[in-house]
């Protein structure tokens, strides 16, 4: 009898290919037994963070390939500031960054705010 990581394993390594073959998480969820997108969207980052499905490498190339062309498309209205298309190549930037293992997942950052009396500068 199958443990529960190993069905959950097979179905993660089910929708990594589902992707690769081009299927969006809407059309995956009910192939694979997903209730949500949602779901689909969190089994598919689980398999690619873990690298744990075969396919991980040849989609993780596709997926780069696929963001490359999209940030060329872009590029030179994005140099040229226009806003829409700045805002498009960071997020395509930040997606690459976090597909390749470039960028942690979560930042947990702390913004603090210091008053500073002016007396207290001068000598």
């Amino acid at each position: 009898m199958a443990t529960a990581r190993a069905v959950a394993a097979h179905r993660r390594a089910r929708v990594v290919d589902l992707v690769l073959q081009g299927h969006s998480y809407d059309e995956i969820a009910p192939l694979v037994g997903y209730r949500s997108k949602g779901s689909v969207s969190k089994a598919f980052w689980k398999a690619m963070d873990e690298r744990t499905v075969a396919s991980v490498d040849e989609l993780r190339t596709l997926e780069v390939e696929r963001l490359d062309a999209l940030q060329a498309s872009l590029w030179e209205k994005a140099m040229t500031g226009d806003v829409a298309a700045v805002n498009a190549a960071a997020r395509i930037i930040e997606k690459r960054s976090r597909l390749l293992g470039l960028a942690p997942k979560h930042v947990d950052a702390k913004v603090s705010t210091v008053v500073v009396d002016p007396a207290s500068l001068v000598d």
